[in-house]
């Protein structure tokens, strides 16, 4: 991807327009992805896009904080986890005032461009779930469009590795393609197990195998939240279906005070 003259002159504006800060990473997959979407008639409408859909984003993030987890988004501690380059994060640290936001991400450079640039803390996210690094307690950790991409063999295993980073009393928000993201794939069966997996992904430098497009009922979900975190005093706290980008699933996973 090329960051050219008129990707910078838009980024600017709608950097201004929406209260952001305007720097952009080549590497940032959502950009390239919406650069050379072919429903964009030029790069404007598509940094546009990239803008105001960040901030709509952050915007019901903040709201689900305040108004559904009893959070006060000034100061509760935030894990954004598979935040990318910043498309949600510019905005929660910006005009969306939930400062308290720590990043991480699999790109080793995209988390070295958050910590330049918005000056979040990081955490290098890993391949595999069990060697993700130890954290104190965050009141959310949030992973939007993250298990919308995970295969079966991983799914469970970043469930219940996301969980242990919530303190007691906390909550682990995770959004999930389901049934109303169907018709974006072809409208395929979903298999008796709950989870339909296909490898491939806009991430070209992912192993398909281990990031692609995962599709998942609400049995599979709830089944998933019961086994792998009841023990650990998780409970199923909120359930929104097609409440992101109207398809894609919204599920609040509350940790046991006493846990």
């Amino acid at each position: 991807m090329m960051i050219d003259e008129e990707v910078r002159r838009a980024a600017a504006r709608y950097a201004l327009e929406t209260g952001a800060v305007a720097d952009l990473h080549e590497g940032d997959y959502i950009l390239r992805f919406l650069l050379e979407n072919p429903c964009f008639p030029s790069k404007d409408p598509a940094v546009r896009y990239y803008f105001e859909d960040g901030l709509k984003s952050a915007r019901q993030l903040s709201r689900l904080m305040a108004d559904d987890l009893q959070l006060a988004p000034e100061s509760a501690t935030v894990l954004e986890f598979a935040c990318g380059y910043g498309c949600v994060t510019r905005h929660l640290v910006g005009s969306a005032r939930v400062p308290n936001v720590v990043c991480s991400d699999v790109h080793e450079q995209a988390n070295e461009f958050l910590r330049r640039v918005f000056g979040v803390e990081t955490i290098q996210s890993t391949a595999a779930p069990e060697d993700y690094p130890a954290t104190p307690g965050f009141d959310l950790v949030f992973c939007l469009s993250f298990f919308s991409h995970m295969p079966p063999r991983t799914w469970s295993r970043w469930l219940r590795v996301l969980f242990d980073r919530v303190r007691p009393g906390g909550f682990l928000a995770f959004t999930t393609h389901g049934r109303a993201s169907r018709v974006h794939f072809g409208n395929p069966p979903i298999p008796e197990t709950g989870i339909w997996f296909r490898a491939e992904s806009e991430q070209k430098d992912l192993d398909t195998a281990e990031y692609g497009q995962t599709i998942v009922d609400f049995h599979y979900v709830l089944g998933q939240i019961e086994s792998e975190l009841g023990s650990a005093g998780g409970s199923l706290h909120l359930l929104r279906p097609g409440y992101w980008w109207e398809h894609q699933d919204l599920y609040v996973v509350r940790a046991s005070p006493d846990s």
